[in-house]
């Protein structure tokens, strides 16, 4: 299989509808709010920027930060440079071990290796459930499906 030339390509529309399925049960599962962001290329003048940077740059874009108990996660992929970024806020980060994004970026790459997108995503997200699950307060967040959506750019 070849790496399609586009993140359009490799994330189609119902795969992407699929992927907010999966955010919207891991979110309910674990009280954290998901956000994925597939960015074809960064935007001009960001190309100074680190990977993490970059990561926190989307996050306060996406107003993850706004939450009183900053329980928002961003998976940001920059599909050209075949690189991705897992952060997490300091709610979640304080209730599991720095490990765990560790894990989480290997599920990604393991799988993004194989041009297995998809899989990977679920994978990732499983990861982050497992890592989660019953360390935030339930329902700390208010519920809002509207925000599963995948951020494509």
């Amino acid at each position: 299989m070849q790496h399609p030339e586009h993140a359009n390509q490799a994330f189609p529309r119902e795969v992407l509808e699929r992927i907010a399925h999966v955010i919207a049960d891991v979110e309910n599962a674990t009280g954290a709010e998901i956000r994925l962001s597939i960015r074809d290329l960064r935007d001009a003048g960001e190309a100074d920027l680190t990977l993490r940077e970059l990561a926190q740059k989307e996050f306060a874009a996406l107003h993850l930060h706004h939450h009183d108990k900053r329980l928002g996660i961003l998976l940001l992929i920059v599909y050209h440079e075949r690189k991705f970024y897992v952060y997490g806020d300091e709610g979640v980060h304080s209730k599991i071990h720095p490990e765990a994004w560790d894990d989480v970026a290997k599920t990604l790459g393991s799988h993004f290796a194989k041009y297995d997108y998809e899989g990977g995503l679920k994978a990732a997200l499983n990861r982050i459930e497992h890592h989660l699950k019953g360390k935030l307060p339930k329902n700390a967040l208010p519920v809002d499906h509207a925000h599963d959506e995948v951020v494509m750019s």
